[in-house]
């Protein structure tokens, strides 16, 4: 007898993929200034193993919340020392993650990233379509 595990997870977000050669703290910055956002880093990180190659990869993340209307956004490094959150991204250095709309009109957000003057390209990414999306589950 086989048993399906079905996936009961809602991925209720946005994501946005951003490809830049600078450091997390400066995307980070250029995002903010751009977007008005609060972004920081906080004490935890995103670690996700990878089957691959048997090993653990860790990754940066900037959040901001609105208390009143508890709107998330999530600057997350796609790169790892040992690894890919989302694999199948792998131009996407950094990932924007928007749960809500209070904090930032979604519609803006990719040609408002594409003038920060260091960001290379910025797209949409459909989270539906993606074999990893388990790994934004944090």
């Amino acid at each position: 007898m086989k048993y399906l595990l079905e996936d009961d997870f809602e991925y209720d977000f946005k994501l946005v993929g951003i490809s830049c050669h600078e450091r997390d703290y400066r995307v980070c910055w250029g995002v903010n200034q751009i977007l008005s956002l609060p972004l920081s880093k906080g004490e935890r990180e995103i670690e996700v193993y990878h089957r691959k190659n048997n090993r653990y990869s860790r990754h940066t993340l900037f959040s901001a919340y609105d208390l009143n209307t508890e709107d998330e956004v999530h600057l997350i490094a796609n790169r790892g020392k040992s690894g890919y959150l989302i694999p199948e991204q792998k131009h996407a250095d950094y990932l924007l993650m928007i749960k809500g709309d209070g904090l930032l009109e979604y519609e803006k957000v990719v040609s408002k990233l594409k003038k920060v003057s260091f960001i290379l390209t910025a797209f949409n990414i459909e989270v539906s379509q993606l074999k990893s999306k388990e790994n934004l589950n944090f």
